[in-house]
């Protein structure tokens, strides 16, 4: 049985602005298609998917946005968004994706800001969405999760 995208609202505590986080398994078989599925998740809250798009592969040839220890942070800030959105996926395979430690990504934390998002907050919505990730545990249940539900309530329960 495929899993869907679900989008789910989580109530988080300042400075993030928006509490809409959308989760998903990516089919993708590369960091490109993937950073394009990305774009498709997030509805509503695009202007203007292309553009998208251009940010963040444009972000992606400045230097990777993988961290390593299978993850990867793309983010940008860009008018080709009207809010801020998250997206918490795992991927479908690992994906290569230009790592530190050479390992592939299968956990993907993207981070997208309109324009007027100041710096500041662009990167505490970064930094609160890597907290939680820096225990190999919850990484692990994370990737183990059985379905979207699951990887949703883990994320919950990380963040309180």
């Amino acid at each position: 049985m495929e899993e869907a995208t679900r989008i789910v609202s989580l109530t988080a505590a300042p400075p993030l602005h928006d509490t809409s986080l959308c989760f998903a398994v990516l089919k993708s078989r590369s960091r490109e298609s993937a950073l394009a599925e990305i774009t498709e998740l997030i509805g509503s809250a695009c202007r203007d998917v292309p553009l998208l798009r251009e940010a963040l592969t444009r972000r992606e040839r400045l230097a990777s946005t993988a961290t390593g220890k299978f993850m990867a942070f793309p983010n940008a800030r860009t008018l080709a968004v009207r809010e801020c959105r998250r997206v918490l996926a795992r991927t479908a395979r690992p994906l290569e994706w230009d790592a530190p430690d050479g390992q592939p990504v299968q956990l993907v934390c993207a981070v997208l800001s309109p324009a007027e998002c100041t710096i500041e907050a662009h990167h505490e919505s970064l930094a609160r969405l890597a907290a939680p990730l820096r225990l190999a545990r919850q990484r692990q249940r994370l990737l183990d999760a059985e379905d979207l539900d699951e990887l949703a309530e883990l994320w919950r329960e990380y963040l309180a």
